[in-house]
């Protein structure tokens, strides 16, 4: 039941309707062409001129996956992954093309699109996703200087009514779209059309308010996302920006929403930035676009501090001297908004300097093949990825079975932690988290308590973990159970056993670490982390293991030496 609650809840009904709209949709789409467009929003993404001669080769690398088209049209071989394809029928590499500033880019501008125009021309194509049809709008009008200064009647006429089409699909289909990213990205995209496309400025009206009530309800007060995943607020980030400009620019006055959003995701932007200015990595955050998050930051005029507890997207962040740690208390996201979400509560990220400590395994690539890419993202969600603790095993969350439904639903949460708490205090110079879960509960009757403290300076990092027998639970099966502690070490740390309870870290700035428990053994053991560039890097985790009944209390510590 719980299973058909969730695929009735999950928005297949919206798609069981949109297929069985698809007959009618193309007549839906016909209507006026826009005759011209009056401003071309800045893209904020990092842009490489030396690609266009991979394109003008017919070489194309997207996802990690490379593909010679030879003299192909990139849109008519079959792509190496999902992925591939998506990048492709995005249009966000035009940017590179625009870059070269040379009339060779222009033209293989112009031929690339054109054929997308003619082979993907049914909105029954893969292409027509709301959310790879809004990426392609925002992607067509920032780069449309590229592909129509200079070009032929014809041309401008084909572009102009693909681009209608699209508007119009957006404006029809929009609110079907998958909940979280891919609505609000729809909602961006008719927000930039109305004010780029002349005469659609009558739509702007309505389009602010879509816009304004998807940003009103994804994100929190505190500047987080409702789906827990830090990589929204950058994504965002770099599409609110432009568009607040390009209102200005066309002497518009921006809603309200966009800047307050926008004054609210700023500090989350540097919450997540560990010491080497990364992202932490929790609930399907990957690789940190580092060049995007710099640039987005030069836009922030306050430059301050970034907030320490957000405590309405579930996470705490403790600066002390060069250290920075940030952890994890949050519930579950919303199921529907849940496919990236990890069973890592209560785990940590610690960073000191430009070194980064205690991570978490992190997000798998795209340049994976279909079966190991599912493998990995599998293993990625498990508590066993994450520095925290585990009990037989097995994870705080139940995810929807991956090779059963995860190809339908994307593998959402079905259970997990609903009650999570944390208190945070501060005393003689000593930052206290004390935090605790139910994700255990079932079948274990247990709860998770942690603390962590750090002191001022951020040389020692403490920690308790407890296990508790949830109120109304039997302590009987619990009580067998195995537990067990991980701590995720980053790749460049090494790692040497002083002795069955401590072992020593060395970081690449040279600055040594000790950590060391007194109730259990501190094993090393092999870890890895996940990346987009290099896939997956050999790494090492320490592991405290115990049975609950007799370890129910495991204290440890984490100090630097000189």
């Amino acid at each position: 039941m719980r299973l058909v609650r969730l695929v009735l809840s999950g928005g297949l009904f919206g798609t069981f309707r949109k297929i069985s709209g698809q007959p009618f949709l193309s007549w839906r789409l016909s209507g006026p062409v826009a005759e011209e467009l009056l401003i071309a929003p800045q893209d904020l993404r990092t842009t490489d001129p030396t690609l266009a001669n991979d394109f003008y080769a017919g070489h194309f690398v997207f996802a990690g996956k490379a593909v010679n088209c030879g003299a192909l049209s990139p849109f008519e071989i079959d792509a190496p992954s999902a992925m591939w394809r998506e990048k492709l029928v995005e249009f966000g590499w035009l940017r590179h093309l625009r870059s070269a500033e040379t009339e060779i880019a222009r033209t293989q501008a112009r031929i690339h699109l054109d054929d997308f125009i003619t082979m993907e021309a049914k909105p029954n194509s893969d292409a027509w996703s709301v959310d790879l049809t809004a990426k392609r709008v925002i992607a067509w009008l920032c780069h449309s200087p590229l592909l129509l200064e200079g070009c032929d009647h014809h041309f401008y006429r084909r572009f102009m009514r693909s681009l209608s089409r699209q508007v119009r699909f957006l404006r029809l289909t929009g609110n079907d779209a998958p909940d979280g990213l891919p609505r609000l990205n729809a909602a961006i995209a008719l927000s930039y059309a109305s004010v780029c496309i002349g005469g659609h400025d009558t739509f702007l009206k309505n389009a602010n308010k879509r816009l304004n009530r998807e940003l009103t309800r994804q994100f929190l007060a505190d500047g987080g996302h409702f789906s827990r995943n830090p990589g929204a607020i950058i994504s965002t980030l770099a599409y609110l920006l432009p568009l607040r400009q390009a209102i200005i620019t066309r002497n518009f006055v921006p809603d309200d929403s966009i800047s307050n959003t926008i004054d609210r995701l700023m500090p989350m932007l540097r919450f997540f930035r560990m010491g080497d200015g990364n992202f932490a990595h929790f609930n399907g955050m990957g690789d940190t676009p580092s060049d995007l998050v710099a640039t987005v930051l030069a836009y922030d005029d306050t430059g301050g501090m970034p907030v320490s507890n957000a405590s309405h997207s579930g996470y705490q962040r403790v600066d002390a001297g060069t250290s920075i740690l940030v952890m994890d208390a949050g519930k579950l996201p919303p199921r529907a908004v849940s496919a990236e979400t990890h069973a890592g509560c209560l785990s940590f990220e610690l960073s000191c300097g430009r070194d980064r400590l205690i991570i978490n395994c992190g997000k798998p690539g795209p340049q994976l093949s279909h079966n190991d890419n599912s493998t990995w993202q599998k293993l990625a969600k498990t508590t066993a990825a994450h520095s925290t603790l585990s009990i037989n095993h097995e994870s705080s969350c139940r995810f929807v079975d991956y090779e059963r439904y995860g190809e339908v639903l994307n593998s959402p949460v079905i259970s997990g932690p609903d009650k999570v708490s944390c208190k945070r205090t501060m005393e003689d110079g000593i930052t206290k988290l004390e935090a605790s879960h139910n994700g255990y509960v079932p079948p274990f009757g247990l709860e998770h308590h942690r603390t962590l403290s750090i002191n001022h300076n951020g040389t020692e990092v403490s920690g308790v973990d407890q296990i508790m027998t949830a109120k109304g639970s039997s302590p009987s099966p619990g009580n067998k159970a195995t537990f067990q502690i991980r701590f995720h070490l980053h790749p460049s740390v090494q790692v040497d056993q002083i002795s069955s309870k401590s072992v020593e870290l060395r970081t690449a700035s040279g600055n040594n670490w000790v950590f060391s428990t007194e109730d259990v053994k501190a094993k090393v053991d092999q870890s890895v982390a996940l990346a987009d560039v290099y896939h997956s890097r050999q790494t090492n985790q320490i592991v405290l293991e115990g049975v609950v009944g007799k370890s129910p209390k495991v204290e440890w510590s984490l100090q630097k030496i000189d």
